[in-house]
């Protein structure tokens, strides 16, 4: 584990989250924040002792508040809708810092006391085994990240800033979790895997048909260049031996795959080149499907005149 991608990304602050529900309980207002939750530390090991401590004062809190009614059997607090960027997946180019939106519902309870979630990577936390801890910009400023839709539903919405030329390497694309817990007068949910999603390095896809226009019988050559993001050197870089798909229609059609192809190496890196007879003005792409640590793009048509 290289040292200079372990355990970074966020800076030490107070934490206050669960105003109008501690307000509720007649607890006086802010979070009983831990020293450790408080101290002016820096790192992601610093960010996940915020976080569980911010948990363990919510469950205080909710300990501390008057019985409002007498719990039912069938009462418990549920998270669901988690979903990242709106889908399962985030994508980071090499330069612009990304924003990273995570989104959930918390239901069951009539008082939400606290939810939080926050981004990882690695096998375990509570043993140690883990890369990186990222926390939203809302609980470092303190932020309420809920609005109550109902009385017993709540709509989250957490953002993430993430620096590609600071934050990481090319190690950290691929496979993420999201820690999520909330506690509502219900009961509470704590969990290290609310949602596996995966942090991907951007890609961009070149193309090219030529020449045009061109006579009737003659060879149209289609060459494109697949890139991605490289999180060490902070450029675009070819990617290699990876799968495209030539794709082709007519001037008023649908595109279809004609063929499928792997990039090129060494000085070729990501680059794919096809021929074709020119028989009819006709349009091709390349397409790629994605990785698990690169998402599809899908390449620019480009229209030949066949004269």
């Amino acid at each position: 584990m290289s040292q200079h991608s372990r355990k970074k990304l966020t800076s030490g602050k107070k934490v206050t989250l669960g105003v109008g529900a501690l307000a509720a309980s007649g607890l006086a207002v802010g979070l009983l924040v831990t020293p450790s939750a408080t101290a002016d530390e820096t790192g992601a090991a610093e960010a996940l002792k915020r976080n569980r401590a911010a948990a363990a004062d919510a469950s205080a809190a909710k300990a501390a508040a008057p019985k409002a009614r007498a719990a039912r059997a069938a009462d418990a607090t549920v998270v669901s809708g988690v979903s990242v960027d709106g889908g399962n997946s985030a994508r980071v180019g090499t330069t612009n810092t990304q924003t990273i939106t995570v989104k959930w519902t918390v239901s069951g309870g009539a008082t939400l006391y606290g939810t939080n979630a926050s981004l990882w990577r690695g096998a375990d936390l509570d043993n140690g085994d883990w890369e990186q801890f990222v926390t939203s910009e809302e609980f470092n400023a303190g932020i309420d990240p809920c609005v109550q839709r109902d009385a017993t539903t709540y709509d989250c919405t957490a953002t993430y800033k993430i620096n590609p030329q600071i934050d990481l390497t090319n190690e950290d694309a691929g496979a993420w979790k999201i820690s999520l817990w909330a506690v509502t007068d219900a009961s509470s949910v704590d969990t290290d895997n609310a949602k596996t999603w995966y942090l991907k390095r951007w890609s961009r896809l070149s193309n090219n048909a030529a020449p045009e226009p061109i006579a009737k019988g003659k060879t149209i050559t289609i060459t494109g260049k697949l890139e991605r993001a490289n999180w060490d050197t902070h450029k675009y870089a070819g990617y290699t031996q990876q799968t495209v798909r030539l794709q082709e229609r007519s001037l008023t059609g649908s595109y279809a795959t004609t063929s499928s192809h792997v990039t090129g190496t060494g000085s070729l890196a990501g680059v794919e080149k096809q021929t074709r007879k020119a028989t009819t003005d006709r349009c091709y792409r390349y397409k790629f499907e994605g990785t698990s640590t690169t998402p599809p793009v899908t390449a620019t048509g480009d229209c030949v005149d066949v004269r």
